[in-house]
């Protein structure tokens, strides 16, 4: 029985041992992505952007926002939406996010002209998309379907995180998450399809009963209220009706 107990006890060690190692590793891979990005010129990063939009072989139907290492000019929380989006009739406008008792978003007219959450400043990335051999057009949200084949891309991510360029780059389009994983829950995204945290839920206009498009999606955590930051919350909005809109809050 002794020798029994001694060798569940050196496994479980051996177990809490291998655990330990893996927290520590991962820990120091994260520290390594986050400085090396913050160490980046928004020169730097913008070019990377570019190669992204450059990408792709279809008409963009959206954005996401990529970090810039800027500093914002003051503490409010908005969403410029990019006037290529044509078909969009809030093209050029912008979205305030208010944050009480709730999460609510306010369209602005186009003369403010800010994105900018937390304090910092965000680059709208032109979402790539594919033509599927079904003929539908899918867009392309994961940075390894970026760098793959993009030997320019590659480069620039490399240059500035040579041990993780694929990870820097889910890092950098993630602007929600703190981690290095790609998590579509964790991304700013502005008139594309929506990353839900749990089942959809697809609103539909009042008035001609249509299903509503995404505006925006926001994931709690660029909101300065720390209630809010398990929760990811979305604005719909009807293209026939722009000013029927409504905001869907899920939480994990």
């Amino acid at each position: 029985m002794i020798w029994v107990k001694f060798l569940f006890s050196a496994v479980g060690l051996s177990i809490v041992s291998w655990l330990g190692f893996v927290i520590v590793r991962f820990n120091l891979k994260r520290r390594r992505i986050i400085r090396a990005a913050a160490a980046a010129t928004s020169e730097q990063l913008e070019e990377i952007y570019r190669l992204i939009e450059a990408s792709g072989s279809q008409r963009r139907n959206g954005f996401v926002l990529g970090r810039l290492n800027k500093a914002a000019d003051d503490a409010s929380c908005t969403v410029v939406i990019p006037g290529q989006l044509e078909e969009f009739p809030w093209a050029g406008m912008s979205i305030a996010v208010d944050v009480n008792t709730d999460v609510q978003f306010r369209i602005l007219d186009g003369s403010y002209r800010k994105t900018q959450l937390q304090g910092q400043k965000y680059w709208p990335v032109s979402v790539p998309t594919v033509l599927l051999k079904s003929g539908k057009v899918r867009n392309q949200f994961s940075p390894s379907q970026y760098v793959k084949g993009n030997k320019r891309l590659q480069e620039k991510l490399t240059s500035i995180c040579p041990e993780y360029p694929t990870d820097l780059l889910s890092y950098l389009l993630c602007v929600g998450g703190a981690g290095f994983e790609f998590e579509p829950i964790d991304q700013v995204r502005i008139g594309t399809s929506a990353a839900w945290v749990q089942g959809p839920e697809f609103q539909y206009c009042d008035q001609c009963k249509k299903r509503m498009v995404l505006i925006l999606q926001l994931p709690g955590t660029m909101l300065h209220n720390k209630v809010f930051h398990e929760g990811t919350f979305y604005l719909f909005g009807c293209k026939k009706h722009a000013n029927q809109t409504r905001t869907v809050g899920q939480f994990s």
